[in-house]
This record gives structure tokens, sequence and C-alpha cells, in this order.
């Protein structure tokens, strides 16, 4: 009886272990979404009022687009734009990526709201769920997961 029981603590603190991330292991950063807290609002000179602008961001790597987001349709500040589950690995971690937000627009061209640049890699040591990242007027903060390699 003594035996089984030291045998099973022994399998699950190995369980525990190995299945525990620790800094070390991790080497990946997925971002979920963000969330835009503030821009400019005369960021564009339209003719056309349309409303709050229906959102969209586009992630650039190496100065190519790399993902294309959903429009979000937030009728407010914090307007949230899913980037399903964006993932940075590698090499990834430390190249500049830049974010760029547009406004759709039907009746006119593509407003350029704003971009941020930020390091995945800068934010390791916090591991927090949420960063904020600014350029100029706007404000996103990235809604973060982090995962542990296998």
């Amino acid at each position: 009886m003594k035996q089984t029981f030291i045998y099973t603590a022994i399998i699950f603190f190995v369980y525990i272990l190995t299945g525990c991330c620790d800094e070390s292991a991790q080497d990946y950063i997925i971002i979920e979404s963000i969330d835009v807290n503030a821009f400019d609002e005369d960021y564009f000179e339209d003719d056309v009022d349309e409303g709050f602008p229906e959102l969209y961001a586009i992630v650039r790597i190496n100065g190519v687009n790399d993902f294309t987001s959903e429009v979000s349709y937030s009728q407010g500040l914090p307007a949230s734009i899913d980037l399903e589950s964006f993932l940075f690995i590698g090499e990834e971690m430390n190249i500049p990526i830049e974010i760029l937000i547009f406004d759709e627009d039907i009746a006119t061209t593509e407003d350029p709201i704003g971009n941020v640049t930020f390091v995945p890699s800068d934010f390791l040591l916090q591991r927090n769920g949420r960063e904020t990242v600014q350029g100029g007027f706007l404000e996103l903060d990235l809604i973060l997961k982090w995962e542990c390699g296998s």
C-alpha cells in the first residue's frame, strides 16, 4: 500500500512539473485581440460623416502585410478588434511588428487612423495578459495569451 502511494505521488509530481510553464519554456506569444483605447478623432478630413469608424487592423512584419483583421463594428471606445490568435514564435519574437488601424469606408477610401510598433520579446519578462502600446494619438491594448512550447 505504501509503495502504491509513493509511485502515485511520484507520477503526480512528474506530471505537474512537466505540465507547467516556466519562463525558460515560454517560446511563443499569441495576440488574441486588440482594444483601441484612443485615437485622434480628426485623423482624416472626410466630407461624409459616417459616424463612429468601423475599425480594422493590418499586422505588418518586415514591411509586409501579414494579416488583415475583420472589421469591428463597435460603436465606442474601447473598440475590440479580433486578431484570431495571431502567433509570434522563434525569430518573430525579436522583429519589430507594426499594427496599422484603418477606418473602413464604403462611401470614400479607407482612412488610415494610426499605427503602433513594438517588439514581442519586450513583453516576455512581464507576462501580462494586457500590454498597452502607443503611436502618436493611437493607443492600443494588446490582449495576450502565453503558451509553452512542447
